[in-house]
């Protein structure tokens, strides 16, 4: 009884009852196997048997009355029916091979040429290649399931960026339809993106500003991998929200810094002038009586002094006034003064003429920026001179800080430090990109560009038009 139920169902369908005695005699001949053979003498009643799913395989012959197998075939498959079906005719027509293949029939075989081996094998197969077949359908459905569902915004795209499908997310993110979005590809959007200089399709994990068709901003994070030889899968995610809350939690800290800016100048500063006065005075008296500690305590206002210029550059440092202006020329001749007085070495500082930063933040961001990038040069490659530049490029605006110290193996750990991630991490704020270049004379030129047109506001001229002003080096003090 249990080999009866586990030996494959076969229907024979055939209005010759001969017919399925001979197949069934013929099955009943394999060597080791046993098979449960079912009949349908007309074409109703094989179409009814097949709706039921009950059999493992159908033996179809050509001839059904007035109708004919394949019309059974294509009736079969538009309903959804999954069971193998195997054609059996009595001519070898090769148009009826070919129309039963393009149909979907597993096998066509000549009723003359049947043999018992043979027709076990061409049933075998086909009932694995079903079950093959049922198990990527369910696996299909599975990920078109996951795909549909995903909270996360996918597109996949062919090597040459077209979107061959996309999700309801990734419609929703773009602001566009499904039909809309297949007949794009990757350049489409990404020439809608605030990144002129993307990569024509994305293949690691980047970002983009992104201009919806109803004008809302979003800022989109991707990442693409190699789905198949031709197919490339990419996975998006809007992280306006995020971007906000860390513009946000950078406009706190940059307040912090200038009030702890404004109390060192405010507070210490006018402290410790106060205290260089009264020790100037106290030697001046002493002096006048002739006694000998005057010495120290011109000593004392000297150290004094000391302390109170580097708390001025303590506070010029954590809070550059000239950038309530705007005013990031000036800001940057603060810090290049600054890098010659507090480390000794060469600084030297190019920027267009009249250049003016639209928002405060960018002007912040690309201050913080240079001062970072030169700070690492000092401490980590020990250089001794400096070159910053700001300046227009074509429809770029371009920060560079070269240094000549040690540099480093752009691939290294020190690319993943955490100066650098705060770098990039201010890049993106403002929309930029951060680039790594070692020169061939040595050092390392850390390059941030983002587009002129939401960093400057140029009055009366386009920005740069006019030739760069040159900022010598002076001399350390």
């Amino acid at each position: 009884m249990a080999e009866q139920q586990s030996a494959p169902r076969v229907l024979l369908v055939d209005d010759d009852e001969v017919s399925f005695v001979l197949v069934r005699r013929m099955l009943d001949r394999v060597p080791g196997k046993s098979f449960v053979t079912e009949w349908a003498p007309t074409y109703e009643a094989g179409l009814e048997a097949l709706t039921q799913g009950r059999h493992d395989v159908c033996l179809l012959d050509y001839r059904l009355g007035t109708r004919t197998g394949l019309d059974l075939l294509r009736e079969a498959i538009h309903i959804g029916v999954r069971t193998p079906i195997i054609i059996l005719t009595g001519q070898n027509a090769p148009q009826v091979d070919q129309d039963a293949a393009r149909l979907g029939a597993a096998d066509f075989l000549l009723k003359d040429q049947l043999e018992p081996v043979t027709l076990e094998r061409v049933i075998r197969y086909s009932i694995q290649q079903a079950a093959t077949l049922a198990a990527l359908s369910k696996s299909h459905e599975r990920f078109r399931l996951l795909f549909e569902r995903s909270m996360d915004p996918i597109l996949i795209s062919n090597d040459r960026g077209h979107f061959v499908e996309v999700n309801r997310a990734a419609c929703h993110l773009l602001g566009l339809s499904r039909e809309e979005l297949l007949k794009l590809k990757w350049s489409d959007v990404l020439a809608k993106a605030l990144r002129p200089d993307a990569p024509q399709q994305p293949e690691r994990l980047e970002e983009m500003a992104f201009n919806k068709p109803n004008g809302e901003r979003c800022f989109i994070e991707f990442a693409s991998t190699q789905l198949a030889p031709d197919l490339i899968l990419s996975i998006l995610r809007d992280v306006t929200e995020r971007r906000s809350l860390e513009r946000e939690i950078q406009e706190i800290s940059e307040r912090e810094q200038r009030r702890l800016g404004q109390d060192l100048h405010d507070g210490l500063g006018q402290s410790l002038t106060g205290i260089t006065f009264l020790a100037k005075v106290l030697q001046q008296n002493l002096a006048q009586r002739g006694d000998e500690q005057a010495g120290a305590a011109g000593k004392i206002a000297a150290l004094i002094n000391d302390a109170l210029a580097q708390t001025r550059r303590l506070s010029r440092g954590l809070c550059p006034v000239v950038l309530d202006d705007n005013d990031i020329e000036a800001a940057l001749e603060q810090l290049a003064e600054n890098l010659r007085t507090m480390f000794t070495v060469n600084c030297e500082l190019e920027c267009d003429p009249e250049l003016q930063i639209a928002d405060n933040a960018v002007a912040v961001h690309l201050y913080r920026i240079a001062q970072e990038a030169a700070t690492n040069a000092i401490k980590h490659g020990a250089a001794k001179n400096i070159f910053l530049s700001l300046a227009v490029k074509k429809s770029r605006l371009i920060l560079k800080i070269k240094d000549d110290g040690a540099g480093f193996a752009l691939a290294g750990p020190r690319d993943k430090g955490m100066g650098l991630r705060v770098m990039r991490h201010r890049c993106r704020m403002i929309g930029a990109t951060l680039t790594l270049r070692a020169p061939k004379e040595g050092g390392i030129a850390v390059i941030c560009s983002l587009p002129k047109v939401q960093a400057l506001q140029t009055p009366g001229k386009e920005a740069g038009a006019a030739p760069s002003r040159k900022r010598p080096p002076q001399p350390a003090g």
